[in-house]
């Protein structure tokens, strides 16, 4: 989710983290006003308790901040580490009942100075394993170190000293916090344990009021840790290595390590190729089905192409002869159609051939099929059609077609149409080129006895030659090539 960036959100924001880093502050000022709140007899448990459960949290954080640190080699996080020790070193301490206020004292300012030397780091990366290993190294030592001074000073008292330690040790820590604003939570998870720090001067000897300081650390821990787990840990969200160019104490070797930041760039690059290669397999499977369609259909009627049709006829035919029910084949050529073009122009001949495949595909039923199988021819498929059916099929397609005038520049003029029918009976053994061949034989006989009428095949018992629309009825019939 995008960060509102508005001012009253970025107000907004400030205000809540300024409440939050005076919060320890405000408690000690509430335990003040009310001392009943926290009153110096409390439970022996109690104090140990907090210590402790505040040692846990600061360790886990610790744990966090070491985790970051060797995974993209920041300075600045194994710094934040061995603050981190420092402070869990110093609260489990106090959680065993060891340290005096001079030992708190101690601890919190090398912490301060540990929280400001990452501070100081600012973007300072570590460019291979050895060189982290090296710095985490040196981070245990001196959280080590510092656990044997706040130890050795546990039966110290030191006066105002140890109030003098943490005030200081607050100041370093504002400071810090101060420096930090590049990075918001770590400046405010700074902030916090450097309130937290000013209570423990703040409270002096007053048990109740130092578990207010304890308890602030342990918050400010909690707000570093979950910080770096979200910025540093999470793979989406996780800060690309960057090298280093210089050395302040000579720990780097020459080796380098892996650059992730160019990994995370190869890793885009290739999410980005993947992406193209997807859209261009898109884009090539849509022109692959154009082509198809393409392939498949007449452009100039939308009706199947003429390799189409003659595959669905095979198919039709050898269903017909297998479960034994009828196949009409119908094919209908528009009369004088290259006389029409010629003295018309071939806009109105595209005219004519739409309109005819607009009659034709009104006529056809969901099982039927329908192409164009010539320059002004068109096939229609009929399963499970007799002689009746096909010739009613055929009549309609005539019929309508001679409602139809078409405006030209010469004057209105009328289409017709010479239709030729084969039929593939039950227990006739016929292939589709031989229904095909039929079809054609009626079709041209339809022609030769001048066109707009429908003939039939001459195989079936059928030599009758429909009369033509236009003369009177005389009872003349023909087979498929000759009057009967």
């Amino acid at each position: 989710m995008a960060l509102d960036r508005s001012t009253g959100a970025t107000i907004a924001r400030s205000g809540g983290r300024l409440v939050v880093v005076l919060l320890p502050l405000a408690a000690l000022a509430l335990v003040r006003v009310l001392p009943s709140l926290a009153p110096d007899d409390m439970p022996v448990w109690m104090a140990p308790t907090v210590a402790g459960g505040a040692a846990a949290v600061v360790g886990v954080a610790l744990l966090v901040a070491a985790a970051a640190g060797l995974r993209h080699g920041r300075l600045r996080d194994l710094a934040d580490a061995a603050a981190l020790g420092i402070l869990a070193a110093t609260l489990a301490v106090i959680a065993l009942g060891s340290s005096g206020a001079f030992g708190i004292g101690l601890g919190s300012a090398a912490a301060a100075v540990a929280f400001s030397l990452g501070t100081a780091a600012t973007n300072r990366w570590l460019q291979t394993r050895r060189s982290r290993a090296t710095w985490l190294v040196v981070a245990f030592v001196a959280v080590e170190a510092c656990l044997a001074i706040v130890v050795l000073a546990s039966g110290a008292s030191g006066g105002a000293f140890p109030q003098v330690l943490l005030a200081g040790a607050a100041a370093v820590l504002v400071i810090a916090a101060v420096a930090s604003l590049d990075e918001m939570p770590r400046a405010t998870g700074i902030a916090i344990a450097a309130s937290s720090t000013l209570v423990l001067a703040l409270s002096g000897s007053a048990a109740g009021e130092q578990l207010i300081g304890v308890a602030g650390l342990a918050a400010a821990a909690a707000t570093l840790g979950g910080w770096l787990v979200v910025d540093r840990l999470i793979p989406d969200r996780a800060v690309p290595d960057t090298a280093l160019t210089d050395d302040p104490l000579g720990l780097l070797d020459e080796i380098p390590a892996p650059d992730y930041s160019e990994s995370a760039r190869l890793a885009r690059e290739l999410r980005a190729t993947i992406d193209d290669l997807i859209a261009a397999r898109h884009t090539i499977q849509l022109q692959r089905d154009e082509i198809e369609r393409a392939a498949t259909l007449d452009q100039l009627t939308g009706v199947a192409s003429r390799t189409t049709l003659l595959e669905r006829l095979r198919i039709e035919a050898a269903e017909g002869r297998r479960y034994a029910h009828p196949v009409a084949v119908v094919l209908l050529d528009v009369d004088r159609f290259g006389e029409l073009n010629h003295y018309h122009g071939p806009g109105i001949g595209d005219t004519v051939l739409r309109e005819v495949a607009l009659r034709l595909r009104l006529r056809i039923r969901e099982a039927d099929a329908l192409g164009r199988v010539g320059a002004d021819a068109f096939a229609a498929i009929l399963p499970h059609t007799d002689e009746v059916g096909a010739a009613a099929f055929a009549r309609a397609v005539l019929d309508r077609l001679a409602e139809r005038r078409f405006a030209a520049e010469r004057g209105e003029l009328a289409v017709s149409a010479s239709v030729g029918i084969a039929l593939l009976r039950p227990g006739i053994p016929m292939s589709d080129e031989e229904l095909l061949a039929a079809a054609e034989d009626a079709l041209a006989s339809a022609r030769a006895a001048g066109g707009d009428r429908i003939a039939f095949d001459r195989q079936h018992g059928l030599p009758r030659l429909d009369q033509r629309r236009s003369e009177p009825p005389t009872g003349e019939v023909a087979d498929g090539s000759n009057e009967a």
